[in-house]
């Protein structure tokens, strides 16, 4: 199977806050969106401690699993938000959503979530979410007392139940899935989820071949649906990788 990487574009827009808590990142094997919690105490500050992390471990040298390395550049960001809110009190309380996704070299997603920012997978025009939103209407959802039609509009529905706060407790809940040529994910902060629908999503996925494009549609619908929120999106389309060098990183090897 030939090896894979992913080609992204990444949109971020204040909306209609007056700061902007999300941060997006984006290489040829990972791509991931964090969304510092509404309401919480700075939180920009620790959706950038996050993806900070992950940039770092982009550049890293494998040594473990994939999956498993990932978690642990999750902790460390999670660690870093921790010892700044200890730190500075104006800090405490912050706290992050987080949604990534890593390609690995022999063509596995590793899924990591926590929050409700979301990844969706479409695959010859089958649309999926991949991850569970760690939110109350989710919750209510699973035990029947909500469809998700009911939750889009349920006023508690941007409470998050779990988050990136420092806890060390706090861990992605994470999967892994086979990726193909010609998939096309896409990672949102529910800025964008939360005003426009599944089937609209999909919908434009479908309808835009140019990603960036795409993307533009993207935040451009979920401004003029009435997005209060910061509204983030990166729509990644899955290639053939060209470039070895862009692949992960095994140890280097020192000869005696």
């Amino acid at each position: 199977m030939p090896a894979l990487a992913l080609e992204c574009a990444a949109r971020n827009d204040i909306g209609r806050r007056a700061n902007n808590e999300d941060a997006v990142y984006t290489s040829s094997k990972l791509a991931a969106v964090a969304d510092g919690v509404g309401g919480a105490a700075a939180g920009e500050v620790a959706s950038q401690r996050i993806v900070n992390s992950l940039a770092h471990f982009d550049t890293s040298r494998l040594d473990i699993p994939l999956d498993a390395a990932l978690e642990n550049a999750i902790t460390m960001g999670n660690e870093s938000i921790g010892f700044m809110a200890g730190a500075r009190p104006q800090m405490q309380g912050m706290s992050t959503t987080l949604t990534a996704v890593a390609l690995s070299n022999d063509g596995t997603y590793v899924i990591a979530n926590i929050g409700d920012s979301r990844t969706y997978l479409l695959r010859a025009g089958e649309f999926t979410q991949l991850s569970r939103d760690d939110s109350l209407v989710q919750d209510l959802i699973d035990a029947g007392h909500l469809t998700p039609e009911q939750a889009r509009r349920h006023p508690a529905r941007n409470v998050v139940m779990h988050a990136l706060d420092g806890d060390p407790e706090r861990r992605p809940s994470t999967q892994l899935l086979p990726a193909m040529f010609g998939d096309r994910l896409l990672l949102c902060s529910d800025g964008l989820s939360d005003v426009v629908d599944f089937d609209t999503l999909r919908e434009l996925l479908l309808r835009h071949a140019d990603r960036g494009e795409c993307a533009d549609r993207l935040i451009a619908l979920a401004l003029e649906s009435g997005a209060r929120d910061n509204i983030s999106a990166i729509v990644c389309d899955v290639v053939i990788r060209e470039d070895p060098a862009t692949a992960w990183q095994a140890p280097l090897v020192h000869e005696r």
